[in-house]
């Protein structure tokens, strides 16, 4: 009979070291994704400060940390993370970024800004589906997979409200977009959401909307602030999305056909700190070599400012025909301007 107590003994005693170990585990298990969350609320906050402190990179890579806080006003889903911890983590980065500014790193992302944004460089335009009468046919789909977007309206110029456009981007009022992307209620799910911009009185609202919350749209100042709150949230959830993304990107907006969609909209012209992207005229390559600059002045421009692989067969002759004037040029033991 003893030997039955002893047994029930140690069993339960090996029971209570097992419920103590777990109850361990689960504490170690609680402080990692504390820390966690922590971390990508770091990344995250480090991200908007550099966006901040330097907004020739990106004039709309993220939203600043006044938008995030008014955007979780605005959501009934919320973070998990509270807004004493977003302040003391803001405090902290804005010290160590003010720490690490020079003026090598500022030279720079300006160089790089200058390679990216050189908009005087002609493209080649990304032609979008139209009538026959030359309009848009809606919805215009751009992007393939999981980057797929529907273009439902281009909306309207605001031109006479500095706000409503940058030197990259025109916010056309009425613009919308949707795109798929994981559900913040249903596990592995995904939903559409909608993509809006809206008139704000000085500012443009950027708003996003989940079909399955379509009483809870997610708004902010900027695209990239109203679609943070969601990318935040799903991260929080343990979906595997970028902690970070392009507002301009998420909406479609980057497209250069769209570019020139919006470029061509009434009043596009009136913007005046917006810099019009060039493009490659169609048909350029197989204009005739014997047209000259003075006969073409649009022609002219565009050579002015093409990049050297925006029409290589036609800088291929270009460069032959010059080549062959100098040599001809020096056989006579002169330079002569040439014609073309």
């Amino acid at each position: 009979m003893s030997s039955y107590r002893e047994q029930a003994r140690d069993l339960t005693t090996k029971v209570k070291a097992a419920l103590e170990r777990r109850e361990g585990l689960d504490k170690n298990y609680r402080d990692i994704r504390a820390k966690m969350q922590m971390a990508r609320a770091e990344n995250n906050q480090l991200l908007d400060m550099l966006s901040e402190a330097y907004p020739e990179v990106d004039a709309d890579f993220s939203s600043d940390s006044s938008d995030n806080e008014d955007s979780v006003l605005n959501s009934s889903v919320g973070g998990e993370l509270t807004e004493a911890l977003v302040r003391r983590k803001r405090d902290s980065l804005q010290g160590s970024l003010a720490a690490h500014d020079s003026a090598n790193h500022i030279t720079k992302r300006r160089r790089c800004l200058g390679k990216r944004d050189n908009r005087a460089e002609p493209k080649q335009v990304e032609s979008l589906q139209r009538d026959s009468h030359g309009s848009l046919i809606f919805p215009v789909v751009i992007g393939k997979g999981q980057d797929e977007v529907q273009i439902h309206a281009l909306g309207r110029v605001v031109w006479d409200r500095d706000a409503y456009h940058t030197s990259r981007y025109i916010w056309t009022v009425g613009f919308k977009s949707t795109r798929m992307c994981p559900s913040l209620l249903a596990n592995n799910t995904r939903c559409q959401y909608s993509s809006e911009i809206l008139d704000g009185g000085d500012a443009p609202v950027f708003q996003v909307t989940a079909e399955d919350m379509p009483e809870s749209p997610f708004r902010a100042l900027s695209s990239s602030g109203a679609w943070k709150q969601i990318l935040d949230q799903l991260t929080a959830k343990g979906v595997g999305v970028k902690t970070h993304a392009s507002g301009p990107q998420m909406y479609g907006l980057i497209h250069l056909g769209v570019t020139k969609a919006i470029q061509e909209l009434d009043n596009a012209d009136k913007c005046q700190k917006y810099i019009r992207q060039l493009w490659v005229e169609e048909g350029a390559a197989e204009s005739s070599p014997d047209a000259t600059d003075d006969d073409n002045p649009h022609r002219a421009s565009s050579l002015a400012n093409s990049s050297v692989d925006a029409e290589p067969e036609a800088s291929l002759r270009r460069l032959s025909v010059l080549d062959s004037t100098t040599a001809a040029a020096a056989t006579n033991g002169s330079l002569t301007s040439h014609p073309n």
